[in-house]
């Protein structure tokens, strides 16, 4: 059932962006189509895994599946992030929380060693994207409010 919402879910981001594309140039949406388009053929495709395979699929538990209550902490973490990003930054508050959530998310109890795997996993890729967004696309991110 989870594949059928969140392929739904995923389709109506999609048109709902469709519906409202703009764009001020000749070739300016030929990105953004096709992130929409293939973004779209992932919501079918995960669509018709639940509908075709809904037998094998099992409940919420006993699979080591994270719950609501998981996911709404989860919510909180990423609002908290985005409000902290005016004061911490992109960078510093990236890390912060990717870390808060990486830990908080475990279905088992974390140990020092994957606290720190998981710092570094954080590290690599908000620094990462960091560089792909500040260096190759030349867009600004929040910065550290000294």
């Amino acid at each position: 059932m989870g594949n059928i919402i969140g392929g739904a879910v995923v389709l109506l981001v999609c048109l709902i962006f469709w519906v409202q594309r703009a764009y001020s140039s000749e070739y300016g949406g030929i990105f953004p189509d096709a992130v929409l388009i293939a973004l779209a053929v992932l919501g079918v495709l995960l669509v018709a895994r639940g509908v075709l395979w809904r037998d094998r699929e099992t409940g919420w538990h006993n699979t080591g599946r994270l719950g609501f209550k998981d996911l709404g902490r989860a919510l909180v973490l990423l609002v908290a992030w985005v409000a902290s990003l005016p004061i911490l930054g992109y960078l510093y508050g990236g890390i912060v929380f990717f870390t808060l959530v990486a830990v908080l998310m475990r279905t088992s109890r974390p140990t020092w060693k994957n606290v720190l795997l998981d710092f570094g996993v954080a590290v690599v890729v908000v620094v990462l994207f960091y560089l792909a967004f500040t260096q190759v696309l030349f867009v600004s991110l929040p910065e550290l409010a000294l």
